[in-house]
């Protein structure tokens, strides 16, 4: 004789119904995923590169697939380091890089680096050729020919990671600076040439005034000292004199 509860075994297989409504939902839920703008999805199943996807909803099999999420928008990079010029003095440079992903060799990039390309390719390949470059300039013409080692890097590191999966959009140095003996240096540079320049051009100043003062006692000829007399001669005449030549007024 059966004694079950018709009301309770009812009740159990509408538990067991929703629960296995609620693993449908879940499991069919999982299957799908979004990939967003700017971004590509590499499905991985069981570990293993089996596709890569675009942007919008896509399918994935429970279980079975990991999606990995990889930008392929514009990424700025900065970095700092300290080099040396030609003539082995310090210089703290700060460059700025943008890059960005292929995003038709994503799974290259990603087989090849995972997800930490910047770390174990971008930056240390960066800084090489920052080295590199400006090792080739004595640090006096570092800032007139900035523009100039900034493009070199430029080249130096496209060629270097070109097939890698990586697209160099700009690199430019951003700042600089010397180290605290090289600023002294140039100062004490600078005073001295001031100081020079003033020496100079009071030298200069001392011959101009002798020069003129030459030409001004030559031309005092006894003639012109006579006309200048005769020019401040008010018309009286001297009550006493010895003889000789009228004397005029002495020239004050």
């Amino acid at each position: 004789m059966n004694n079950a509860n018709p009301k309770n075994q009812l009740s159990f297989k509408g538990i067991i119904t929703a629960i296995i409504i609620g693993l449908v939902v879940v499991v069919s839920l999982s299957c799908f995923y979004t990939v967003d703008t700017g971004e590509r999805g590499v499905v991985l199943r069981f570990g293993k590169l089996i596709n890569v996807v675009g942007e919008g909803l896509n399918f994935k099999v429970p279980a079975m697939d990991d999606v990995k999420i990889i930008s392929v928008r514009d990424h700025n990079l900065t970095l700092k380091t300290e080099v040396s010029s030609s003539d082995i003095q310090t210089i703290a440079v700060e460059v700025s890089l943008v890059y960005a992903l292929n995003p038709d060799e994503v799974g290259k990039v990603f087989q090849t680096y995972g997800m930490n390309i910047e770390n174990t390719l971008i930056r240390p390949t960066l800084s090489e050729k920052i080295n590199a470059v400006i090792a080739e300039y004595p640090i006096e013409t570092f800032v007139e020919k900035r523009a100039e080692i900034s493009s070199r890097i430029n080249t130096a590191f496209a060629e270097q990671v070109a097939g890698s999966g990586v697209v160099v959009k700009t690199l430019l140095i951003t700042n600089h600076d010397f180290s605290d003996d090289f600023n002294k240096a140039i100062e004490d540079k600078k005073i001295a040439e001031q100081g020079a320049l003033t020496a100079k051009f009071t030298l200069e100043r001392m011959k101009l005034e002798a020069e003129a003062q030459k030409v001004k006692q030559a031309s005092l000829s006894p003639m012109v000292l006579q006309e200048m007399a005769i020019n401040k001669w008010d018309g009286k005449m001297p009550q006493y004199f010895s003889g000789g030549q009228l004397p005029f007024i002495t020239i004050k």
